[in-house]
C-alpha cells in the first residue's frame, strides 16, 4: 500500500531495536534445534517420499540458520550455538515410525508460522529484517501446506470433526474449526469496514485519510464479498453487519489522527494471529487453506505498510534501541 509515500520511512533506520535482537537470536537457536531434529527424523524415515520432505526442510533449516548467523555478525550480535554436524542416533530406525514423523514435524510447523509472525510483528525498526521475516514467513506456510496434502494422502493427519450442515447441492466439505474460522473472518472484517468508515469521516490527515481509502476499496470490500460467498457456499450463518452509514462527529477534534492510527495499528497486530491460526488449523478444505494462505499474505502486507507510514508520520512509538 502506497510504497510511494514510504520511502523516507525505509530509510530511517539500519539499527536495531531490542526485540529485534532477540528475533534473531531466538529463531537461530530454533533453527539449531531443527537442524538437530531433523537430522534425527532424516535417519529413522523409511518412506522415499517422507525422506524427501525431512531433507527438503532440513535444507531449509540450514539455510536459515546461515542467514540469521550472517545478520548477527552484521550487527555485532553473538549468536547461538551452531547445530550439530552429524547425528548418530543408538537406537534402530525402527524405533520412530514414519507417521510419528510426519506428525510431528506438523506440529513443528505449525508452530513456526507463529513464532515467524511474532518475529514480524515486533521488528519494526528495521525494515530489511522485517522484510527477510516476511520472507521467511512465507516459505514457512508453504512447507505446511505442502506437508498437510502429503499427510493427507498418506492417511497419516487425524481428521477434525466434519461441518454436518453443509447443504446438498455443495460438493466440499470443511471441518468445524474452517466453519468457524470462515464465520469469524467475516464477523472480524464487518466490524473492521465499520470502523474504518468512521476513522475515515474523523481523519484530518490527507495521507491517512487515503490510506483508510484504500483499506476500504482495495481490501476490506473485496475480502469481504469473497467470505460472504464462502459463507452461503457452506450454509454458514451469516454474522449480522454493522450499519454502513456514519457521519462525521461535529467536533471532529474529538478523534485524533495520532490515536486512530495507533488504534488501527493495535487491531492489525492482533488480527495476524487470527489468520495465522486460520491458515494452520485448515486440515480438511485444501482451498479454504489456500484462502486463509492469502488473506494472511495481504493482512501481512497491510502490517508492513502500517508500520513504515507510522514511522514516516512519527505516529509509531519507537521500540527500545539496541545500543551495546
Amino acid at each position: 500500500m502506497f510504497s510511494f509515500i514510504f520511502k523516507k520511512a525505509e530509510e530511517k533506520q539500519s539499527g536495531l531495536n531490542v526485540s529485534e535482537v532477540y528475533n534473531l537470536w531466538n529463531l537461530q537457536e530454533t533453527r539449531a534445534l531443527d537442524v538437530d531434529r531433523l537430522n534425527i527424523w532424516y535417519h529413522h524415515a523409511h518412506d522415499p517420499d517422507l525422506k524427501y520432505m525431512v531433507g527438503k526442510q532440513l535444507e531449509e533449516s540450514r539455510n536459515c540458520f546461515k542467514q540469521l548467523e550472517s545478520k548477527l555478525k552484521t550487527h555485532g550480535i553473538a549468536g547461538s550455538r551452531k547445530p550439530r554436524a552429524s547425528v548418530n542416533p543408538s537406537a534402530t530406525s525402527e524405533s520412530l515410525l514414519d507417521e510419528d514423523i510426519g506428525k510431528f514435524m506438523l506440529v513443528e510447523l505449525q508452530e513456526e508460522t507463529e513464532l515467524i509472525l511474532r518475529c514480524i510483528r515486533t521488528s519494526t525498526t528495521n525494515d530489511e529484517i522485517r522484510r527477510m521475516f516476511i520472507e521467511m514467513m512465507g516459505r514457512s506456510m508453504k512447507d505446511l501446506d505442502t506437508l498437510i496434502k502429503y499427510l493427507k494422502a498418506k492417511g497419516w493427519i487425524s481428521q477434525p470433526p466434519i461441518y454436518p450442515n453443509v447443504p446438498v447441492e455443495t460438493k466440499e466439505h470443511i471441518d468445524t474449526a474452517e466453519a468457524y474460522n470462515l464465520w469469524d473472518h467475516l464477523t472480524y472484517r464487518y466490524d473492521t469496514i465499520h470502523q474504518t468508515h468512521l476513522w475515515y469521516e474523523n481523519a484530518h490527515d490527507g495521507e491517512f485519510k487515503m490510506l483508510l481509502q484504500r483499506g476500504l476499496t482495495a481490501t476490506l470490500e473485496k475480502q469481504i464479498k469473497l467470505l460472504e460467498k464462502e459463507i452461503a457456499h457452506f450454509g454458514l450463518p451469516v454474522p449480522t453487519a454493522a450499519s454502513a452509514a456514519i457521519q462525521a462527529n461535529q467536533d471532529t477534534s474529538i478523534l485524533d489522527d495520532k490515536y486512530m492510527f495507533r488504534t488501527l495499528y493495535r487491531g492489525i497486530l492482533g488480527a495476524g494471529y487470527l489468520h495465522v491460526l486460520a491458515y494452520k488449523q485448515s486440515i480438511t478444505n485444501d482451498r479454504i487453506r489456500t484462502l486463509f494462505g492469502k488473506l494472511s499474505k495481504e493482512e501481512i502486507d497491510i502490517l508492513n505498510s502500517l508500520i513504515l507510514f507510522g514511522k514516516m508520520k512519527g505516529w509509531l512509538n519507537p521500540a527500545p534501541e539496541y545500543r551495546p
